[in-house]
C-alpha cells in the first residue's frame, strides 16, 4: 500500500532509518553505549557449550538472554533513550513490536521515568503483553501485523509529539543507537575470551550483526563473523558465502 512507502512525505518516515542515506557507526559509538547503558545492562557470561566435545572444538554460547527481559535488544533501547534530551523524555517515547524490543523499551523507560508506549499487533504473544504493561508502559494493541501496528504507532507519534524509537521491523534496525548498542555484545565476548577466533550471529534485520562486527573487528581484525544459515538462503549471492570449521566459535543471542 502507498502508505507503507517510507519516504520524507510519509507518516512513516524516520530519519534515523533512512535507507537511502544510511548513518554509520564506529567503533567509538559502541565503547560510548557501553559505558552509558552499564549500570543497568547485565554483563551476561559466555558459557562453554556441550557441543564443544560433540564437534571437536571450542564453542562458547553467548547467553544475552539473561538480561532482565530475555534479549540482546535492552542494550540497543537504552542506549537510544539515554541519547535523547531533557525535553524529549518528557514527552514521552513510543514503539511498535511483537515483543522483544517492546519489553525492553517499556522496561528501562520504566526506569529512566520516561513515559512509554508500545504498540503490538494482536498477534503478539499474550505473556509479552502482560510483561510490558507489568513495565507500567501504555499498551495499544492494534492491527493484524507489524506493518499495521507500525503505521499506527507512528501516527500516534506524530499525533502526539511522541518519539519514535526504532528497534524492530525493517528498516528500523539501521538506527545507529540502536546498532551502536547491541555492539556491546562485541566487546563483551572479546573480554570475555580474548583468543576467539570466529563469531556466528544470528540475523533478523542486521541490527545485532552490524554491532558486534563493528566492534569485534575493531578490536580483532582477524576474527572471522559469520551469521545465521537464515541470510544464506535469502541471499541472491549466495555463491560468495563460505563456511569453515575455527578452532573457537561463539554462537549470540
Amino acid at each position: 500500500m502507498e502508505r507503507y512507502k517510507l519516504g520524507p512525505a510519509t507518516i512513516e518516515y524516520d530519519p534515523m532509518c533512512d535507507k537511502e542515506k544510511p548513518q554509520r557507526i564506529s567503533f567509538e559509538d559502541v565503547s560510548a553505549a557501553a559505558f552509558r547503558i552499564q549500570s543497568e545492562i547485565v554483563k551476561t557470561p559466555c558459557v562453554k557449550s556441550h557441543m564443544s566435545t560433540t564437534f571437536g572444538m571450542e564453542i562458547y554460547l553467548k547467553n544475552d538472554f539473561l538480561q532482565h527481559t530475555g534479549s540482546f535488544k535492552e542494550r540497543g533501547a537504552r542506549n537510544a533513550l539515554l541519547l535523547l534530551n531533557k525535553e524529549t523524555k518528557a514527552r514521552g517515547v513510543i514503539s511498535a513490536s511483537l515483543g522483544n524490543h517492546s519489553q525492553a523499551l517499556s522496561f528501562h523507560a520504566n526506569n529512566l521515568n520516561i513515559p512509554a508506549t508500545v504498540v503490538m499487533p494482536n498477534v503478539a504473544p499474550i505473556m509479552k503483553i502482560q510483561k510490558c504493561r507489568s513495565y507500567g508502559a501504555n499498551v495499544i494493541i492494534h492491527g493484524h501485523d507489524m506493518k499495521e501496528a507500525k503505521y499506527h504507532a507512528m501516527s500516534l507519534a506524530k499525533e502526539r509529539g511522541l518519539t519514535y524509537i526504532n528497534g524492530s521491523f525493517v528498516p528500523s534496525y539501521d538506527h545507529p543507537h540502536i546498532m551502536s548498542g547491541q555492539g556491546t555484545v562485541g566487546l563483551e565476548i572479546v573480554e570475555q575470551v580474548p583468543d576467539v577466533d570466529a563469531v556466528l550471529v544470528p540475523v533478523g534485520g542486521g541490527g545485532l550483526l552490524a554491532g558486534v562486527a563493528t566492534a569485534i573487528k575493531h578490536l580483532k581484525p582477524h576474527v572471522l563473523i559469520y551469521v545465521s544459515p537464515s541470510l544464506y538462503d535469502q541471499s541472491p549471492n549466495k555463491s560468495n558465502l563460505q563456511a569453515v570449521v575455527t578452532r573457537k566459535t561463539f554462537l549470540c543471542y
